[in-house]
């Protein structure tokens, strides 16, 4: 690509432009080209004294892109990691369980009563965490907030607490039977688990 002289700049924009849009029209989709088209230029515009000085302006160019378009791929990267995140959080609101019927609701309330019992002979952190995120289906960001943590920190407190958890369940429920948890877990204070 030649660099016409400064009177001619609009022209040479506009056919940096669609060149451009050619080249991100065929490595992303439709509705973002525009949007990466966008950063390049003004990538392009931030740096351009790294531009003036470039033995090859259209490879610095071209570079530039390149650079822009494995940021979007990051990005979009990063999005679909926490969508995910969030779609698999039990602590979420989904439209797969606001539509529950009333023998969903005495299982989980069945299961509330179990799970009480066992928390209640765990360490006050773990049972704090767990009844409000699990039990009181409080939302991390809002247990987070009230509790004047940062969000990671309430993400990794209920992780490790959900594995201590499950952790205990097994250990105290080997056959997977409600009438060996009650005998041994829930009136005992303390478990192989531990």
């Amino acid at each position: 690509m030649k660099f016409a002289p400064v009177s001619d700049t609009s022209s040479d924009w506009q056919a940096l432009q669609k060149g451009l849009h050619r080249f991100v029209q065929s490595r992303v989709p439709r509705d973002a080209v525009d949007d990466v088209v966008s950063d390049i230029l003004e990538a392009i515009i931030r740096n351009r004294s790294s531009l003036a000085i470039a033995s090859n302006p259209s490879a610095w160019i071209y570079a530039t892109a390149r650079s822009k378009l494995v940021d979007y791929y990051r990005k979009k990267s990063r999005e679909r990691s926490a969508l995910d995140a969030l779609q698999s959080d039990p602590t979420t609101e989904t439209p797969n369980n606001l539509n529950r019927t009333t023998d969903d609701d005495a299982d989980v309330n069945g299961l509330n009563d179990c799970l009480t019992g066992i928390i209640s002979t765990m360490a006050a952190g773990d049972q704090n965490i767990l009844r409000a995120i699990d039990l009181n289906r409080t939302r991390q960001i809002d247990f987070a907030t009230q509790n004047n943590l940062a969000l990671p920190t309430v993400k990794s407190r209920i992780q490790r607490a959900r594995k201590r958890l499950r952790n205990r369940m097994i250990a105290c429920c080997p056959d997977g039977g409600m009438s060996t948890c009650e005998r041994t877990c829930i009136t005992a204070t303390s478990c192989a688990a531990d």
